[in-house]
């Protein structure tokens, strides 16, 4: 089946245009989405990736209407070959995985990609030794900031002095009640 994608980002945007030209490209159904790119949730997305079957065309009027990003398209294009699926875009024909070239040019995304995840990699790890050989603390601060403590000192003096509940207590202190037990564990007042 030939399966047609549209999208727009904005409500006075019209899809029509888009859907005419998938229609006049043998698309047998066609899913659309009007919201921004950068979204995950696109319901007519998700639709048409849920319907998709092997031997399946996924068509779309331009790759930007269907991938939020490089990462994203790589993705995409991932899940469509896992699922026996290809991928073409009208105006940009290169991006054609039913053609060699098209396969190969998506081949070379995947490894830029891949090639720029681990230096990004490489990166993190270069900074994480110099920080360990200048001995600088890593991760995340153990224990409540003084600003949660003196949180955790007000509520308990409402629950303990003033007989308010103590989700009144934590609510009026801005703390959460599971950060107050968790200070309070803490600080080895349990018991």
């Amino acid at each position: 089946m030939i399966v047609g994608y549209a999208r727009v980002s904005t409500k006075d945007q019209k899809l029509k245009a888009q859907i005419d030209l998938l229609k006049e490209a043998g698309c047998e159904r066609i899913y659309s989405d009007v919201a921004s790119g950068v979204r995950q949730d696109r319901s007519g997305l998700n639709e048409m990736i849920g319907q998709l079957r092997k031997g399946d065309t996924v068509i779309t009027y331009k790759n930007d209407r269907i991938f939020r990003s490089l990462k994203n398209m790589i993705d995409l294009i991932d899940l469509f070959n896992e699922k026996g699926v290809h991928f073409k875009s009208l105006t940009e024909p290169e991006f054609d995985t039913t053609s060699a070239n098209g396969k190969f040019l998506l081949q070379i995304f995947a490894a830029v990609a891949e090639f720029e995840r681990n230096l990004i990699r490489e990166r993190t790890k270069t900074g994480l030794d110099g920080a360990r050989k200048r001995n600088k603390l890593l991760g995340r601060p153990k224990g409540a900031s003084e600003a949660t403590k003196e949180k955790y000192q007000f509520a308990k003096h409402l629950y303990g002095n003033k007989d308010i509940p103590i989700m009144e207590a934590c609510k009026r202190a801005g703390i959460s009640k599971s950060t107050f037990y968790r200070v309070e564990q803490s600080l080895g007042m349990l018991g």
